[in-house]
C-alpha cells in the first residue's frame, strides 16, 4: 500500500518550492518579506549559499491557500481594490541608497489611498497584544514606496498602511487590522538595514544574526550554514530580542491572569454552593460525578516552560 500522506505532503512541498517567491529566494534576490528579519539571513541569499536545513512547510502553505481565497473574497465584494493573488501588480521601490526591492502587495485600495498586508497567524493573541512586528512593517512600508512610484497612491494626501490579521487555525474568526498614518521617516531605516546586507556581501563579511538562535534553528532554512560552526552556549543566551522579551511578559502576565481567575472561580463557587437556577444568561447547576477509579499508568516525560522571577543577588 502506497503512503498517501507522503505523497500529498511531497506534492504540497514541491509545489511551494516552485512559488515565484521561493524562486526568487533561491536566486539570492530579496523581496520585502526578507527585510527587517534577519540580515546574516539575507547575505546567505544574496551569496547564493545552499540552504542546509528543512524546515516546516504546512503554516506557509496554509497561509498561501488562505490568502488565495480571501482576496477571491474580496475582490468579489469590492471590484476597485487591487489584489495580489488576482491583479498581479507588482511595485519595485527604490532606496535612497539605490537598492531596489520588488514584490506583490497583497491589498491596494486607491479610493481610500490605503495598503494592507495579509498576514495569516494561528491565533490573535500575540498580534492583539504587539500588533505588527518589525520586518512587518518594513515590508508593507516597501510595498507603499513602490505603490506610489507606480501611481497607485498619493504621497500628497493621507496615506494609511496597515496588516489585516487572520487566524490560519480558525479558532477566531475576527480579522484584526492594524493600520496607521504611512510615516515616511522609515525609509531611511530601512535604507540603512539593507545597506548593512550590502557592505557585508561586497567585503565578505557576516552581519548581524538578528534572531536568537533558538528559533532560528526551528525556522531558518540556513540554520546550519550560518551557526553550525558557532560555539554552543548550554548555560543559555541574554534575552534581548524584543518579540521574545514582550513574549515573556505576555507569558508571565498571563499565568498571573490564570492565578487571578482560579481565585475568582473558586470564591464565587463557594458563594453558589446548592444554587440551581437561570439567570436569564446563564444556565446555574450543580453536576453529580460518580467515582472512578484509573488503573496505574507511566508518564511520560515531557519540556515544561519554567519562567519565574530572577533572584536579586
Amino acid at each position: 500500500m502506497k503512503n498517501y500522506g507522503e505523497l500529498i505532503g511531497a506534492a504540497i512541498r514541491a509545489y511551494s518550492d516552485g512559488s515565484d517567491r521561493s524562486i526568487q529566494s533561491n536566486h539570492g534576490i530579496l523581496g520585502p518579506s526578507d527585510i527587517g528579519f534577519c540580515r546574516q539571513k539575507a547575505v546567505l541569499m544574496v551569496k547564493g549559499v545552499e540552504q542546509t536545513d528543512s524546515t516546516p512547510i504546512m503554516p506557509a502553505a496554509i497561509g498561501t491557500a488562505i490568502h488565495d481565497y480571501a482576496e477571491k473574497a474580496m475582490k468579489k465584494m469590492f471590484p476597485n481594490w487591487l489584489l495580489g493573488s488576482i491583479d498581479h501588480i507588482k511595485v519595485t521601490a527604490t532606496l535612497p541608497s539605490g537598492a531596489t526591492i520588488s514584490g506583490h502587495p497583497d491589498i491596494i485600495i486607491p479610493e481610500d489611498n490605503t495598503l494592507l498586508d495579509l498576514k495569516t497567524k494561528d491565533g490573535l493573541a500575540w498580534a492583539k497584544r504587539e500588533g505588527a512586528s518589525l520586518s512587518h512593517k518594513y515590508q508593507r512600508h516597501l510595498y507603499v514606496l513602490g505603490a506610489i512610484a507606480e501611481g497607485l497612491l498619493n504621497p500628497d494626501k493621507p496615506l494609511y498602511v496597515g496588516n489585516a490579521f487572520l487566524d490560519r487555525s480558525g479558532k477566531d474568526e475576527g480579522i484584526l487590522t492594524d493600520t496607521e498614518l504611512w510615516d515616511p521617516t522609515l525609509t531611511d531605516e530601512i535604507d540603512s538595514w539593507v545597506t548593512d546586507v550590502t557592505y557585508a556581501v561586497m567585503h565578505n563579511q557576516d552581519a548581524s544574526r538578528d534572531i536568537p538562535s533558538a528559533v532560528c534553528e526551528r525556522i531558518c532554512s540556513y540554520f546550519t550554514a550560518c551557526r553550525g560552526g558557532l560555539a554552543i552556549n548550554d548555560g543559555g543566551e541574554q534575552i534581548s530580542d524584543p518579540e521574545l522579551l514582550s513574549a515573556v511578559d505576555m507569558y508571565t502576565e498571563a499565568r498571573g491572569m490564570e492565578k487571578t481567575a482560579k481565585q475568582m472561580k473558586d470564591e464565587a463557587g463557594a458563594m453558589l454552593a446548592g444554587v440551581n437556577g437561570s439567570t436569564g444568561s446563564w444556565q446555574v447547576r450543580w453536576v453529580e460525578v460518580q467515582p472512578s477509579r484509573v488503573e496505574s499508568f507511566d508518564k511520560q516525560g515531557y519540556t515544561r516552560l519554567d519562567i519565574r522571577k530572577v533572584r536579586a543577588r
